[in-house]
């Protein structure tokens, strides 16, 4: 059996780092201490203990000096914005749109990457980021800028145990999806931690954004509406879908352009398939069951073609359906980032 890099070719990923370079090192041992890291590697493994050792004095620096202001942060004063939806089913194009908006903030590659240190500079600590960034997104060819949004699963997993997207790191350990994206198996003590550190990493980048009123996309939600609820009640809810061959087809392309860049064990590319439907079903299906827990009035759910088709139509919707105020002060902006 093949493993998955070999069936699908020549590796595309331009991709040198991993985003567990600047992890916390408590988090990474913990990791290894939970895992095995197949030979081939080894000298990566290697590499993020080397990394994250060196990076321990910044880290400590942030944490003195922004410690108590980050636990100050009151979230639900302003509740976020959820986007949710399976990869790639359009929810990074929906959150470049809302992200025109100026009275939002959203968490930006820059943060995302160095999360546990980017406090301490919001310009200067980019060089670190520079010769590991490719000039576009491997899974979509779209241009990557520091700037741009992202996912906060990505620091979430430099700074906790408790996320499913350690099943990328680690593909032979379904564990990590099964009890922080599904909540399968999961003891009330190890609840409570993932409510912590979710909490505490959505409290950082309220900060990093000076308390705007967060829009965030992370297909890891989009099985969390129940848990999400319990900690925003009055949260809003955007859900986007798309075509389950096109999704499914784009989401193995996803596997080969980045997803395998971040692995640390061999899989096979039978068994990618497979975590892919089956991941689909489990994630869209608990999607299904708990959406009518959502308060009226705070949820919409769209379609990705029908946002490409009429995207001014469909963007106002968000808008008029979800009370979002200041459109009219947003419009010249969105349609702006659309025309082009």
């Amino acid at each position: 059996v093949s493993t998955f890099e070999e069936h699908m070719g020549k590796k595309i990923t331009k991709i040198i780092g991993h985003q567990l370079f600047f992890a916390k090192p408590k988090i990474w041992f913990a990791l290894l201490s939970q895992n095995n890291i197949d030979k081939k590697y080894w000298h990566k493994s290697i590499l993020i203990s080397l990394i994250t050792i060196l990076l321990i004095p910044l880290q400590w620096i942030q944490t003195i000096l922004y410690k108590k202001k980050i636990r100050s942060v009151d979230l639900n004063q302003d509740p976020p914005i959820f986007i949710l939806g399976h990869w790639r089913s359009g929810t990074t194009h929906l959150h470049y749109i809302l992200h025109q908006d100026l009275q939002f903030g959203t968490l930006s590659n820059y943060q995302a990457f160095l999360f546990n240190i980017a406090l301490l500079s919001r310009t200067s600590l980019k060089w670190i980021l520079g010769p590991l960034m490719p000039p576009t997104r491997p899974q979509d060819n779209t241009v990557f800028d520091l700037n741009k949004p992202a996912e906060e699963e990505q620091p979430l997993s430099t700074m906790s145990t408790r996320t499913g997207m350690h099943t990328w790191h680690f593909p032979k350990d379904t564990s990590y999806f099964r009890k922080y994206n599904l909540f399968q198996g999961i003891t009330a003590k190890e609840k409570k931690a993932w409510q912590r550190a979710y909490t505490k990493c959505l409290q950082n980048i309220s900060f990093f954004n000076n308390g705007k009123k967060l829009v965030l996309k992370n297909p890891h939600n989009t099985s969390r509406v129940k848990e999400l609820l319990e900690l925003f009640p009055n949260a809003k809810f955007i859900f986007i879908h798309r075509d389950p061959i096109e999704v499914f087809l784009s989401t193995r392309h996803l596997y080969k352009a980045m997803v395998s860049s971040q692995f640390l064990q061999e899989v096979s590319a039978t068994s990618i398939d497979d975590k892919i439907i089956d991941n689909y079903k489990e994630i869209i299906g608990k999607y299904l069951k708990e959406r009518q827990l959502i308060p009226a009035g705070n949820l919409i759910e769209m379609s990705y073609h029908e946002l490409l088709q009429s995207p001014y139509t469909e963007v106002e919707r968000i808008y008029r359906t979800l009370n979002l105020p200041n459109y009219d002060q947003a419009k010249p902006e969105i349609h702006s980032y659309l025309n082009s």
